[in-house]
């Protein structure tokens, strides 16, 4: 079944908080002389990028950067929980010593679990994270998920699908719009090595990691049956490199189990990459008002026809994707956070106790 990447009504209210999903496309960009006192932050993370994998949490790495270039100090605290959960449970004394030695304006936890440690800090406004699969995928996450951000200060959820498990303000991950910015395809596939006369599928994540089912988009591709159509998986590269492989492919391939809010869907589009997705995260937000992506079904047949459907559409010169990332620009999403920052040190200041809004109640028809 084809269809096409138009939004429906997906607005939810929470109830107690007053809190409302407000699309973050309607939040008016940073006001260039606006003045904010320069923060200083603690993030508290389990997904940061390292030599051994540089592309594992860059998101979280790339929000730390342009809070410095907006004058801000940010210090990250690694958790180090990706091959043990155990290290949730060892890192609050190093949250309590942090907070303890230096005054923080805010701690910042990105993920639910990496919210536990942080719980531990020292009189400081707590705001945290949630990316997707913590409040999403199985019942031991998304509960302790929901436990911290209980008591937290404030709550970021980057869609509306999460926001619907666990309210708090929506703010989609941003892209640098100066990195993901379109190459020539023909000196990108000569920079990286790939054939000229082949059309490249880019599935752009590690296929070690299972939730991105590699299996899956792979089948996809295989059932189109052309030997001239092949997958391109791309993982663990630097940022500054994608934009050269977003460049050289025909199209990018999403075929994950569950997705927040994917920011390998918006470097693409920022690159002029159309998107062949399955119905996950904020895919149908990203998408809406473009011509030439295709939401699919969750199996190889629908996808195998979404590829198809793309690839056999003219040449990609024609396609325009960029001008509608502009929206998700990372500058717009740091000014949405530092709003969230000021909302949360006041309430932390004044004593104000955050609820988790109450889910809303079906409309009677």
């Amino acid at each position: 079944m084809h269809r096409g990447p138009g939004v429906g009504n997906l607005e939810q209210r929470g109830e107690g908080l007053g809190m409302q999903s407000r699309d973050f496309r309607e939040i008016p960009p940073p006001v260039a002389d606006r003045t904010t006192k320069s923060l200083k932050v603690l993030f508290v993370t389990n997904m940061y990028p390292d030599d051994s994998n540089p592309g594992y949490g860059a998101f979280v790495r790339h929000q730390a950067e342009h809070l410095r270039e907006a004058g801000h100090q940010v210090d990250v605290l690694r958790v180090g929980a990706r091959h043990s959960r155990l290290k949730y449970l060892r890192s609050p004394l190093d949250v309590f010593n942090r907070t303890r030695e230096t005054r923080y304006d805010v701690v910042h936890a990105h993920y639910g679990l990496s919210g536990v440690p942080a719980l531990f800090r020292k009189n400081t406004p707590l705001v945290i994270t949630l990316h997707g699969s913590d409040a999403l995928l199985g019942r031991f996450q998304p509960l302790v998920s929901k436990a911290v951000c209980s008591l937290a200060d404030a709550v970021i959820v980057v869609s509306k699908g999460i926001f619907t498990r666990i309210p708090g303000e929506i703010i989609p991950c941003g892209i640098d719009m100066q990195v993901f910015r379109p190459r020539d395809r023909a000196a990108a596939r000569a920079r990286l090595g790939l054939p000229q006369n082949k059309k490249l599928v880019l599935f752009p994540f590690d296929p070690e990691r299972k939730i991105k089912r590699y299996e899956l988009a792979q089948a996809a591709v295989e059932r189109l049956g052309d030997p001239d159509i092949q997958i391109l998986a791309v993982g663990g590269k630097p940022n500054q490199e994608m934009p050269w492989y977003y460049s050289a492919a025909d199209v990018m391939i999403l075929s994950s189990e569950s997705e927040g809010s994917p920011t390998s869907v918006k470097e693409a589009l920022a690159c002029n990459l159309p998107v062949v997705s399955t119905d996950v995260g904020d895919v149908r937000d990203i998408m809406d008002g473009i011509s030439g992506c295709e939401i699919c079904n969750d199996d190889r047949d629908s996808l195998s026809a979404g590829l198809r459907r793309v690839l056999d559409q003219s040449s990609r010169r024609e396609f325009a994707g960029r001008p509608f990332m502009q929206r998700y620009d990372q500058t717009r999403v740091i000014a949405a956070i530092l709003r969230v920052y000021e909302r949360a040190i006041h309430d932390h200041m004044s004593g104000n106790r955050r609820r988790l809004a109450r889910h809303p109640e079906p409309q009677q028809p």
